[in-house]
């Protein structure tokens, strides 16, 4: 849930509950309230699913593992945070087919990127993108085969 939906949701809730934790009663400025979901689907953001609880309350209702200890699940994760997580492999990748080719068509940077970090070929475009933009070290050159990635002779400096 972003900052824009839970401010929404927090004023929803305390215009329905009152501005207080659903467990132990207090109220801010002796606490900080949180919004749970009340299945721990964080998915579930119905009305019924949504409740406030101080953090110590929330984390009595929802402990958490160490982190050392706690596992990723990939299916949890967004595909805003997959971007994220693998945009920065994704431009290793391409640097690195860079260096040692000195040029390399576009559509094999798209597919073998993909393949490689099991996503999308857009996500990989984006980074192509980003690092052909005036301000990239790399410059996209159209040839007879298409397009071809290569470092720019000159980029920009601040």
């Amino acid at each position: 849930m972003n900052g824009i939906t839970r401010k929404r949701f927090y004023i929803f809730l305390v215009k329905r509950d009152g501005e207080n934790c659903k467990h132990c009663d207090k109220s801010p400025p002796k606490v900080n309230l949180v919004i749970d979901h009340i299945d721990n689907n964080n998915g579930n953001n119905s009305s019924g699913n949504l409740q406030l609880l101080c953090r110590r309350c929330n984390y009595l209702k929802n402990p958490r593992r160490p982190v050392d200890l706690s596992e990723r699940e990939e299916e949890d994760e967004t595909e805003l945070q997959k971007s994220r997580r693998i945009r920065p492999l994704i431009k290793k990748f391409i640097l690195h087919e860079i260096n040692e080719n000195g040029v390399v068509s576009e559509k094999d940077l798209q597919n073998g990127g993909a393949e490689l970090h099991s996503c999308s070929q857009q996500t990989v475009q984006r980074v192509i993108d980003s690092i052909c933009s005036p301000y990239g070290i790399l410059e996209r050159v159209k040839s007879s085969g298409g397009y071809f990635i290569r470092y720019k002779d000159a980029f920009y400096d601040i």
